[in-house]
């Protein structure tokens, strides 16, 4: 199996706990940083396919070539490397406090936490808009779903069989 289809496999699995409607209070940062988790795995999928998965002649020369097709579309450019870049580069296009998708804001005593309070509420993924106001759950499935055609691009070419390389990793 590819490292990047494990990977995207693993995204898959949080973005379903991300969406669950627990309707129960829980830390903000908790989405938060389940947030940022979702969106920067998202763009290093192709990062690890082209450096743990591409590792020999072959197959570094088939993906340089798709590499070009796959960063032309639009839930790439648009979405997985701008909102990526806005996140972890600039700390901005985060869950928003003042959206609809929290609920009730609380403040609880937390000791551990600096300032010994947290911020609690529930979340309803689907509301979340953001800062365009378009729902972001679309997009994120969008995102899931062109990785998994790419990566089956690359399952498909004999050159990623199971045989044939080093995608049998620790």
């Amino acid at each position: 199996m590819l490292v990047a289809r494990a990977q995207l496999n693993f995204i898959a699995e949080l973005v379903a706990r991300f969406e669950r409607d627990e309707s129960v209070m829980r830390a903000v940062a908790d989405y938060q940083s389940q947030y940022i988790a979702i969106i920067a795995l998202l763009r290093s999928v192709g990062h690890v396919f082209e450096k743990v998965d591409c590792s020999d002649a072959g197959r570094r020369d088939w993906s340089k070539a798709r590499w070009r097709i796959w960063k032309q579309e639009p839930i790439f450019g648009d979405f997985i490397e701008p909102t990526r870049n806005a996140l972890l580069k600039e700390f901005q296009g985060g869950l928003q406090l003042h959206s609809d998708a929290f609920g009730s804001i609380a403040v609880v005593a937390d000791p551990s936490m600096p300032g010994g309070a947290s911020r609690v509420a529930a979340f309803d993924a689907p509301e979340f808009r953001d800062l365009a106001g378009r729902p972001v759950l679309p997009q994120i499935h969008a995102a899931l779903a062109f990785w998994d055609r790419c990566l089956r691009e690359a399952e498909a070419e004999a050159q990623f069989g199971e045989a044939s390389g080093p995608s049998h990793h620790r």
